[in-house]
């Protein structure tokens, strides 16, 4: 990732709460990241610029029939800010299981808190 992918990637990791994973979602797998995938994915692909920049928002089903979000970036690099539910657990990555690219662009309320917080602390930072 470059700098400014790594910044984001960090601060929306930063506002990834239970609060905001989907009641569906709820201990489907034992990580505290399971549930967080799209909002965290759509909130970094649209931080980051989105289609104009290049980014791609993809989706896949994993081994457990879960729907799973990431972002590609201009380089074809794999930006994924929910991938321990994944690695942590030693469960296979979907990367390879994209059948579409009819990611769901549709910005959830926890999408758009990630994204104010977010851009408010960016603000803040230009400002000082």
């Amino acid at each position: 990732m470059n700098k400014k992918e790594q910044t984001i990637f960090n601060l929306v990791r930063a506002e990834l709460t239970d609060e905001l994973i989907p009641q569906a979602y709820r201990r489907l797998v034992d990580s505290k990241f399971c549930g967080h995938c799209h909002h965290a994915s759509l909130a970094i692909y649209n931080l980051l610029g989105g289609k104009e920049e290049g980014y791609k928002l993809q989706k896949a089903i994993d081994e457990k029939g879960i729907t799973h979000y990431w972002v590609v970036s201009l380089n074809d690099e794999i930006i994924d800010p929910t991938v321990e539910q994944y690695t942590d657990l030693n469960r296979p990555v979907p990367y390879s299981n994209v059948t579409d690219n009819r990611a769901s662009y549709r910005k959830t309320k926890a999408t758009k808190l990630i994204i104010d917080h977010v851009q408010s602390k960016i603000d803040k930072n230009i400002e000082n």
